[in-house]
């Protein structure tokens, strides 16, 4: 298309693929009505989107989303098995065979996540990399948003999505859900074994100049915790992007349930904040970053997004006062 001629600011990017099919799937891979019945409330966002999918996933994401939106043009299908993306081909076989030398890999919370869903959790950047490429809208940022994320962020999704695509933030704009220290990352290995959680990949914007950047940033990380053998999810891998790179990226904070309210301001999950994010940072010394979440709470407050005790007004105005 490459006019923009509904002028819209952002495209969303998203993807559903049937895991159950692939040659790894397991009882714990979520049936297909799961993610459809939590894609609904993504699909009925009247917004450009483009949508990642196999052949049998495309007609039933299709019939959902003809069900709200009457403009055909607002959504692009590229119907591909994830199977068929070299990516996977060339990436499976190697994941399968380092994680069957580490006995950690029979832990529930790590077999849950298998070889092609840890794959499918990466293709996301793959995906915002063609979306870009291909521009078929030209829009200035690009939004990934997981297919099922009504499932963890369940509230306003639909008024805070619009919020989020009509007012993106600039550059790579991610979700800190825990502040992580330099230090904690050096050993690559032992990090990503932890399994510890401290962005959110679930939602995160991209301003167009900085899509190949985050690319080419992500897949070299990849690579590099695939040769270490430790490859699990994409938010391993983003946590490093925005370590080895801060200047790239705009934060903002919260929890899963908050990925989508708390873009433009904290509405929800102020606690978690203190407690995840402002209190590792304090205690690292990374005032600054205290800062950047206590003042984004603050100002959340003085405009009345959120109400906060006088403990915790109190709590926030001593670290802004900090020098």
């Amino acid at each position: 298309m490459n006019n923009n001629i509904y002028n819209y600011k952002s495209t969303i990017v998203t993807m559903y693929f049937n895991l159950t099919e692939l040659k790894d799937a397991t009882e714990s891979t979520r049936p297909a009505d799961f993610y459809l019945n939590h894609g609904r409330n993504l699909l009925q966002l009247e917004n450009p989107m483009i949508i990642f999918c196999d052949s049998k996933t495309m007609p039933l994401i299709k019939e959902i989303r003809d069900e709200y939106i009457t403009t055909p043009s607002l959504t692009v299908y590229i119907e591909k098995n994830i199977s068929e993306y070299d990516f996977y081909k060339n990436n499976w076989e190697i994941i399968r065979k380092n994680r069957s030398a580490f006995s950690y890999y029979n832990i529930p919370h790590y077999k849950r996540v298998t070889v092609s869903q840890s794959l499918t959790y990466m293709f996301k950047i793959f995906a915002v990399q063609i979306a870009h490429e291909r521009n078929d809208f030209n829009t200035t940022h690009y939004v990934w948003m997981d297919f099922g994320c009504n499932h963890v962020a369940p509230t306003n999704i639909k008024e805070a999505s619009l919020k989020l695509l009509n007012n993106p933030n600039p550059k790579i704009s991610i979700m800190c859900i825990k502040y992580i220290n330099k230090s904690e990352l050096d050993n690559m290995t032992l990090f990503c074994n932890s399994g510890t959680c401290c962005v959110a990949g679930t939602v995160f914007s991209v301003q167009r100049e900085y899509v190949s950047m985050l690319y080419t940033s992500m897949l070299s990380i990849f690579y590099e915790q695939l040769f270490k053998r430790v490859i699990h999810t994409d938010e391993q891998v983003l946590v490093y992007a925005y370590d080895r790179n801060p200047e790239l990226f705009t934060l903002y904070y919260g929890d899963y349930y908050s990925v989508i309210i708390n873009y433009h301001n904290v509405v929800a999950d102020w606690h978690s904040i203190r407690w995840n994010f402002i209190q590792n940072a304090l205690l690292h010394s990374r005032i600054d970053l205290a800062k950047d979440a206590a003042n984004k709470i603050y100002q959340s407050y003085t405009n009345k997004f959120i109400t906060l005790p006088d403990e915790d007004i109190k709590y926030v105005e001593d670290i802004l006062n900090n020098s």
